[in-house]
């Protein structure tokens, strides 16, 4: 009987792999976020250190800006102070001037009176009405009537004043006593001249046509008529009720 010799196969064993090799996808990936972390978290505290300095330019600047903006409101606020300083001295000066153009009209005006006065054709020998005029205001009249006597060796004279306006109404003669009706004040007392003026209104549908004016002074009167379209006219003036204006 034969013997049969066994058969062997030999047969290399296979080396078993190191744990990189066998896993080096996971080392690589492992060594892939380790290298991703450091550079991201170096190169994110450069970019923090960046914007910090960049914030800290901007607060600097932002201040700044601040700061000249403040100035430049306290300029604008000078500038303004100064501007309505400046107005409110034109404003004034204009006044001034204004003012001063009426004083130099009210002391032409005097001045033409006095000159009138004293250059007149009739010598003022008594006790006379120098000059009478209305004039128109609204619905009142300005009236006034200018006392004189003669200008050397004049002694003080006083007395009293009585105004009858003469006029038509309702196709009828009629006479106004304006002291009476208006409680004017007619006392007169002067050496030289007086002015005296009134305010009045005319009853509605009195066309008065003649102005009396009597002055009673030491047991004498003296009358004067006026018409009244010669002395009534000319443009309205400020008018003082009741009172004398000027004494001399």
């Amino acid at each position: 009987m034969a013997i049969k010799t066994p058969k062997y196969v030999i047969l290399n064993a296979d080396k078993k792999p190191s744990f990189i090799r066998a896993h080096w996808l996971l080392v690589s990936l492992l060594g892939l976020a380790v290298v991703t972390f450091l550079l991201g978290r170096y190169s994110h505290l450069g970019v923090l250190q960046a914007f910090k300095g960049q914030k800290t330019t901007w607060v600097e600047v932002n201040q700044q800006l601040t700061e000249q903006n403040e100035a430049n409101q306290k300029t604008i606020s000078q500038l303004q102070t100064a501007v309505k300083i400046k107005e409110q001295a034109i404003l004034e000066l204009q006044q001034n001037m204004n003012s001063i153009s009426d004083d130099n009209a009210a002391l032409k005006a005097e001045l033409s009176f006095y000159e009138n006065l004293l250059s007149h054709k009739d010598e003022i020998k008594k006790l006379r009405v120098f000059e009478v005029t209305a004039e128109p205001l609204a619905e009142l009249y300005q009236l006034k009537v200018v006392l004189a006597q003669k200008l050397q060796r004049a002694n003080v004279v006083k007395g009293q004043l009585a105004l009858k306006l003469k006029g038509i109404k309702d196709d009828a003669g009629q006479t106004i006593d304006l002291v009476e009706q208006f409680d004017l004040e007619n006392d007169f007392e002067f050496k030289y001249f007086q002015i005296k003026k009134y305010a009045f209104s005319l009853p509605k549908g009195f066309n008065p046509t003649m102005l009396l004016v009597e002055l009673k002074s030491n047991k004498k009167v003296i009358s004067e008529e006026f018409q009244w379209s010669e002395i009534a006219g000319g443009s309205a003036q400020e008018l003082n009720d009741d009172i004398i204006v000027t004494q001399n």
